[in-house]
């Protein structure tokens, strides 16, 4: 059995060398010291080599690169912050597919590579589940809304949640000025106003509290109770806000009172009075009728309408579906609509903005649909303008000038005597212009060689490089036709008017039958379209 050698070895070459100056245990600790920092040395080699094996991956500077774009334009008021939450609340899924189809772009290229080091991993997991919370929060406010106003309650009040429900009514009387001003502030409940046959101020509230104790129930409706001040001519009622609780506020008000009235959480009804109507409305419905004066209503969700208006319409901030009809008076719409807008008898101009669509015509004799993905309009009067993107666009009895710039939809437009100057540029999609058979014009028009052009009128159509055209001159030439697609048919169509002659005389009508439930009218009844 061999002896095993001294510590330290006592050759020559041993590190660090021996001292005979030295104490023995120091040299032992240097030299334990030495072998630390050997070690540590190669750990942070090997560390580093691990690391020059790695490559990063594109998709991290790709989704930092495309959010600092986007908030950007959001900062600079070229796209909408809120259309852009809402549209990632919709859609946040295809990011993950985005990233997927980039990975596997990444996957094959470095198979190809036989030197391609394995890619960072770590950063790629959390992005993806950032992704994952980021899309959930999104898709759950946005339809946190719609849930809330159901249940009545919201994101910020769970207490409405526990505790037994109680309610209550109370009646309330105010004498008022014929034409003052009645200020309503209710945070949370419904608001609904009426004119008065009297004059005066009618107040009718029914109160929902929520508690977990019978003995505070009263104290809860007391904390609640409408409160009704005055100012000089103008009254103001307030209704104070409560953890689980909600209260409906019915008003009677003299006709002539100018309204103004703040929500919370809660619809807002205003009809048949004769003054002016100002609304801010956080979350709930707003509904204007039979109003004489101007309507003003500012919304952050739910939908709007407005029927026989006898001034004007305004409405500004985020609405879903929009209904407006009989409106005398200039309709200004400025925000985001996530619904459908119909529009109906608009007495007067119509100006329409959002971050995809400008509208603007001063009149429609028959009716406007628009929605995320068509704009239909009838009996359209010109100067008409419609800029807007990814929408087909039927208009049908459009006279006057026209303006319409599209892309990725088709248009489709028949004019109506008096015909306009009609300048149409579509990006992607067909275009079909129809104008009326005797009409007088200089037209212009081209769309790529690949697509058809074709017209109904003696004009000229050539092929120049890429582009097929069309021009030239029918009648008198009084008005211009320019007519600009890529991607997609080009079509002018001649229009008429044909009247069916009547295939015989007319039979006579069948006699009525017996009619229990109604008394037959002393004059003639006329119905009116609406």
């Amino acid at each position: 059995m061999s002896t095993p050698p001294q510590y330290p070895p006592p050759n020559q070459g041993q590190y660090p060398p021996p001292n005979p100056q030295r104490d023995p245990r120091q040299q032992i600790r240097d030299y334990a010291r030495a072998q630390r920092d050997q070690a540590r040395a190669q750990r942070h080699y090997w560390r580093a080599y691990w690391r020059a094996g790695r490559r990063g991956s594109i998709t991290g500077p790709i989704v930092l690169l495309t959010v600092g774009v986007i908030a950007l334009l959001v900062e600079v008021g070229r796209i909408n912050g809120y259309a852009v939450w809402n549209w990632y609340a919709q859609w946040w899924p295809l990011l993950l597919i985005a990233i997927g189809l980039i990975s596997l772009a990444e996957y094959f290229f470095d198979r190809s590579d036989p030197y391609a080091g394995r890619r960072a991993g770590g950063g790629f997991v959390f992005l993806i589940i950032l992704l994952l919370i980021l899309g959930w929060t999104a898709h759950s406010s946005r339809h946190w809304g719609t849930w809330g106003r159901d249940l009545g309650v919201n994101s910020n009040d769970w207490a409405f949640m526990f505790g037994e429900e109680h309610d209550n009514d109370v009646q309330m009387e105010y004498a008022a000025a014929a034409n003052g001003t009645v200020n309503v502030q209710n945070p949370r409940g419904d608001v609904t106003v009426t004119p008065s046959t009297d004059g005066q101020l009618h107040l009718s509230a029914h109160q929902v509290v929520h508690t977990s104790s019978d003995k505070d129930v009263q104290k809860a409706f007391d904390s609640v109770r409408p409160q009704i001040t005055t100012s000089g001519a103008g009254l103001t009622v307030n209704v104070p806000g409560r953890s689980g609780a909600s209260v409906d506020v019915t008003l009677a008000v003299p006709a002539g009172s100018f309204l103004t009235v703040n929500a919370g959480h809660g619809d807002v009804s205003a009809e048949g009075l004769k003054g002016n109507a100002d609304v801010t409305d956080q979350q709930g419905d707003v509904k204007f009728d039979g109003m004489a004066g101007d309507v003003h209503a500012r919304m952050s969700d739910g939908d709007f309408s407005a029927h026989a208006i006898g001034g004007q319409v305004f409405l500004n901030g985020h609405a879903d579906d929009v209904t407006l009809s009989e409106v005398k008076g200039q309709a200004v719409l400025d925000g985001e609509f996530f619904g459908d807008t119909h529009l109906e008898q608009m007495g007067s101009s119509i100006h329409f903005h959002s971050t995809r669509t400008d509208m603007d015509l001063p009149k429609l004799g028959g009716d406007l649909t628009l929605d995320s993905d068509d704009l239909t309009a009838n009996q359209t009067g010109g100067p008409l303008r419609i800029v807007t993107r990814s929408k087909n666009i039927e208009l049908t009895q459009a006279t006057g000038d026209i303006h319409i710039e599209n892309s990725d939809g088709d248009v489709n437009v028949t004019a109506a005597a008096p015909l306009g100057n009609v300048e149409i540029v579509n990006r992607t999609g067909g275009l079909v212009l129809t104008v009326p058979a005797n009409a007088s014009f200089a037209m212009t028009g081209s769309t790529t060689s690949d697509d058809d052009l074709e017209t109904d009128f003696p004009l000229q159509v050539t092929t120049n490089g890429d582009q097929k055209q069309i021009s030239g001159t029918v009648g008198s030439g009084a008005v211009k036709l320019d007519l600009t697609t890529t991607h997609g048919n080009l079509e002018l169509r001649k229009g008429g008017v044909e009247i069916a002659a009547p295939a015989g005389p007319p039979q006579p009508p069948m006699p009525p039958g017996p009619v229990r439930h109604l008394r037959a009218p002393k004059a003639p009844v006329t119905t009116t379209e609406q």
